[in-house]
């Protein structure tokens, strides 16, 4: 579905498992609107919500944020580590243009 906006890239879907205690795969699709599309170069950060010990947890992706670079689409996938007796509630994707600019988000319940 195209975006409200119009411009700039769109998460298009967002899809995250708990592979082992402690682990998580995340899997995203990023695509840029229109044809004529320039390329987009800015970064991505996932945080992970929930509790832990019965208190309100929140981790973001090690090393912060990570660079992202498309033209047309980014497929992007990898794994996060987590304490094991968390647990994990939302996975929100977040992209940011070169200035720190939100451009798109994205939340999944879990």
């Amino acid at each position: 579905l195209p975006s409200a906006a119009g411009d700039g890239p769109d998460v298009r879907g967002l899809q995250a498992e708990a592979t082992s205690p402690g682990r998580l795969r995340y899997q995203l699709l990023v695509m840029q609107n229109g044809r004529n599309a320039t390329e987009f170069n800015g970064r991505y950060d996932l945080t992970l919500s929930g509790t832990l010990d019965a208190r309100p947890w929140s981790l973001n992706l090690p090393g912060g944020a990570k660079p992202l670079q498309l033209k047309q689409y980014a497929r992007i996938e990898g794994m996060v580590e987590y304490p094991e007796q968390a647990v994990v509630k939302t996975v929100q994707v977040r992209v940011m243009d070169k200035a720190g600019g939100l451009r798109s988000t994205q939340t999944l319940k879990l």
